[in-house]
């Protein structure tokens, strides 16, 4: 039996299933249809604790077995999946043999089904438990039925026209009458049934696309098909922007229209140095058997070959960096579309880059984006301006109609049915027009599951005499002393280097720091730096350790370069191979470190990522864990960092961590995060910003509580007001357990009352039994309606979505250590934590 985990005493399995365990560890939870809904690895200790009636944990699920039983036969050995090079057949068979000592065509398989015991279930898996029939002389192996079909991967689109199971494929950028005979999908069908022209995307591209993916091709095309026009694609990362991109623009590249002017001949695709290989790589996937109708920019000569080989590759590929720097080349080129990967970077109205850009006249332009809103309003205008110049009117009149908007709509009485102004109305409807945004949950069946954790970590002795210190500096310069705080909270060694460099140069500063470093002992200088200084990097060593058992490669992301140096410094110590990508590493050999993280998939290997140079658009699902070592005030940046392993391709379920230093500025950057976005909210664009000042401007009550130190399991947990106790119930599920016990109580009562009567033979203690059993339910009655009144701000509600656990109470507690990868792991640092599954 399996059911998502949960700390609930009342256990309610979701359904039956088996679970398979490979030769080489790795193990499958399935469904007794064959669905697997669940993957991990087990160590051969952990295997042969399993009997019947053990519960353990398999991904996000927890699993109670009923009995082991034989695995399906098979015609042909099958490999069973391993993250390294994939053995031979006789090679998977021999370690199988050498392992369980076992017939070479069976895995172990577990019953995890209480179903089984039923007649019904008992002959689906006799009939199961068959001898497979023989194989026709044509065929190679016969699947096993617990098999998965294989999933689309860029090779597919190729196969050898030797095997006859299908045609090599061709792009029509040659226009090779090979190609695949998919019926090409009509995308202004509304416009056909009234006599236009129809529009097709060819159907090698249709036939791979998902169905979010179809109807954002279907907008971009209708906003892009006449000159000046304009779209901003803000959808959630990981959900296909790049291929809905190729796709409209080769549909554009093909659309024939009456005049030769009007239609799209050359694109030019404008990405962050750090992506440049990304996309020549996803071009390369798609045009696989032909020529890639992409050239990259390395220099200036490039862009002189392309306007003379355009019509054999018509989209030119471009860093920003380079962008600017070769502006009027490009503009001599006279691009029909503009496309601008990770276009929040245009939020500058008067910056150089976005003056560069316009500067190329180009009557088309899309900006692709996964956070459009950042800061405020004037960031998300220049967007807007920028893919549709003037229909938006100036910086001040969009400000103006927003927060009047906003503010008529929430002006409204009881009774008032109009809630929105209608002004407002016009301006979602103009944004609408040429912006879509859709989130993660129309991709979230395509994906595993995501579980996002906050752990709270206990301040050390050192970092707490720091912290006091910094806050007697509050009338200072506060942007310095909070980078200060940010770099104590990371680790005290990190301030202490920083100081040291800063009091040599105090003539530039209005503040000596002196006193600061005085809270240092003396030799702190000269001995190593001690993990145990940081609370957060205590922690980071269980996690990294635990997570190397499991067999789980692990992403570390952080702001700062010094921190990266420090996590190195202990990875290497902990004989980790280390992969690093900031911004000093070469753009040439960033995708090659991707590649080779991604295909290697061991456990020993970290992979440590700046937030600002890789954050955005790297595909790093050789991982399945992140860490968070350090909160932005942004948190789209954060969002971007967290989407870099949940993504297409990532076969397990992902595992994320924010760490922070309880008490401090840590918590504050984390409730700032809340109550601007929420942690698992997406920001309304225009509502969530009415009244909403620039991210780094503080009011005098708002320093005075970023500087005050609070010795506190969470804080942010305090300022919910929340009465949970940590034990990892959701409201919802708190009070239904509350109804399971009160009923309970009910039927002890009334056998009770019944007793009594036969005892006593009387009403008069019957009544009595009646009226103290009323009591009890009436007052428990009332604690309910009460719990049904949180008092906590609106803004901070978002975390009752979350599951709060605290060390005192053991049960739950250990239930998330388990949940969380770290069952094994002591984790005395970690005070308080928040846990949150993307499971919609």
């Amino acid at each position: 039996m399996f059911a998502r985990a949960n700390t609930r005493k009342h256990k309610k399995w979701e359904g039956d299933g088996f679970l398979t365990i490979h030769a080489n560890g790795e193990t499958e939870l399935t469904e007794e249809c064959g669905r697997e809904i669940a993957r991990s690895t087990f160590t051969s200790k952990k295997r042969a604790e399993l009997s019947d009636g053990h519960i353990l944990m398999v991904g996000g699920y927890e699993v109670e077995i009923q009995e082991e039983v034989d695995a399906l036969p098979v015609s042909a050995p099958v490999q069973p999946p391993t993250p390294k090079k994939i053995p031979s057949p006789v090679a998977a068979q021999a370690a199988a043999i050498g392992r369980f000592k076992s017939a070479p065509s069976f895995k172990r398989t577990f019953a995890t089904a209480s179903a089984c015991a039923s007649p019904a279930a008992k002959r689906r898996f006799e009939d199961q438990q068959q001898p497979a029939a023989p194989a026709a002389p044509a065929a190679t192996a016969v699947l096993s039925p617990m098999a998965k079909p294989r999933p689309f991967s860029a090779s597919s689109l190729i196969k050898s026209a030797s095997s006859g199971s299908a045609k090599p494929f061709c792009s029509p950028l040659v226009g090779n009458r090979q190609q695949e005979k998919v019926a090409p999908m009509v995308i202004n069908e509304r416009e056909v049934e009234r006599g236009a022209t129809p529009i097709l995307l060819e159907g090698w591209l249709a036939a791979h696309l998902r169905e979010h993916q179809k109807q954002g091709v279907a907008f971009l095309v209708d906003k892009l098909k006449s000159r000046g026009g304009g779209a901003i694609l803000a959808d959630d990362m990981g959900l296909g922007k790049s291929i809905q991109t190729i796709a409209t623009c080769w549909t554009l590249l093909k659309r024939k229209t009456p005049k030769v002017e009007d239609g799209v001949r050359k694109v030019l695709v404008v990405v962050p140095s750090s992506l440049l290989h990304n996309w020549r790589a996803e071009f390369a996937k798609w045009f696989r058997a032909t020529r890639t109708p992409a050239m990259l920019v390395r220099k200036v000569s490039d862009i002189g070959l392309f306007a003379s080989a355009h019509k054999i590759t018509p989209f030119l590929v471009v860093s920003y960096d380079m962008a600017l720097r070769y502006a009027p080349a490009l503009s001599s080129c006279q691009f029909d579309l503009l496309v601008c990967d990770e276009g929040h970077r245009l939020k500058n109205a008067s910056g150089k880059l976005r003056e560069a850009l316009c500067s190329l006249s180009i009557p088309r332009r899309l900006l692709l984006t996964g956070t459009p809103v950042q800061n405020d309003l004037d960031e998300f205008h220049s967007l807007l301006d920028f893919v549709l110049p003037g229909n938006f009117g100036t910086p001040a009149e969009f400000r103006s109609l927003c927060r009047e908007g906003g503010e008529e709509e929430g002006g409204g009485g009881e009774g008032d049915d109009s809630e929105t102004s209608p002004e407002l109305a016009r301006l979602h409807a103009a944004i609408g027009e040429c912006m879509l945004r859709r989130t993660s949950e129309v991709n979230v069946s395509h994906l595993p599951d995501k579980h996002e954790y906050v752990l709270f970590c206990a301040a050390s002795k050192l970092q707490i005499k720091i912290f006091e210190a910094i806050a007697d500096h509050v009338t200072g310069e506060p942007l310095v002393l909070i980078d200060q705080m940010r770099k104590a909270s990371n680790h005290p060694a990190i301030l202490y280097k920083h100081l040291q460099k800063g009091n040599a140069d105090s003539e530039n500063t209005r503040v000596s720091y002196s006193s600061i470093l005085s809270m240092f002992p003396r030799d702190f200088g000269s001995r190593t730096a001690s993990v145990k200084d940081s609370g957060k990097l205590s922690v980071l060593v269980d996690m990294l350790v635990s997570f190397r058992e499991h067999g789980e490669c692990t992403v570390i992301v952080s702001q700062y370069t010094k921190t990266l140096d420090m996590i190195a410094i202990l990875c290497s110590t902990l004989q980790f191979r280390i992969y690093r990508l900031d911004g000093s590493t070469p753009v040439a050999d960033r995708q090659k470190l991707v590649n080779d993280f991604n295909q290697s998939r061991d456990s020993t290997n970290i992979f440590l990522l700046s937030s600002k140079a890789g954050g955005v658009g790297l595909n790093l699902i050789g991982a399945s864990r992140l860490v968070l070592f350090d909160l932005d005030w942004n948190p789209a940046s954060d969002l971007q960092a967290m989407a870099r392993i949940w993504r297409d391709g990532q076969p397990r379920a992902c595992h994320i961590y924010r760490l922070v230093t309880t008490g401090t500025i840590d918590e504050k950057i984390l409730q700032r995060q809340i109550k601007k976005t929420g942690l698992a909210a997406i920001v309304n664009v225009v509502e969530s910003l009415n009244g909403q000042t620039d991210t780094l401007s503080f009011r005098d009550e708002d320093l005075k509580d970023i500087f005050t130190f609070k010795e506190t399991a969470s804080n942010t947990h305090d300022l919910l007001e929340c009465a949970c106790g940590g034990d990892g119930l959701l409201p919802l599920e708190r009070e239904e357990e509350e109804e399971v016990e009160r009923a309970e109580r009910d039927d002890i009562d009334e056998d009770e009352i019944a007793a009594s009567v036969v005892r006593a033979g009387g009403v008069e203690t019957t009544t009595v039994s009646i009226d103290d059993g009323e009591d009890t339910v009436g007052e428990g009655e009332e604690e309910e309606d009460t719990a049904e009144l949180p008092t906590e701000p609106a803004s901070m509600a978002e975390l009752f979505r979350w599951r709060h656990y605290a060390p005192n109470n053991d049960v739950p507690w250990q239930h998330l250590k388990a949940q969380a990868g770290l069952g094994k792991m002591g984790l005395e640092e970690v005070t308080f934590a928040l846990h949150y599954c993307n499971n919609f």
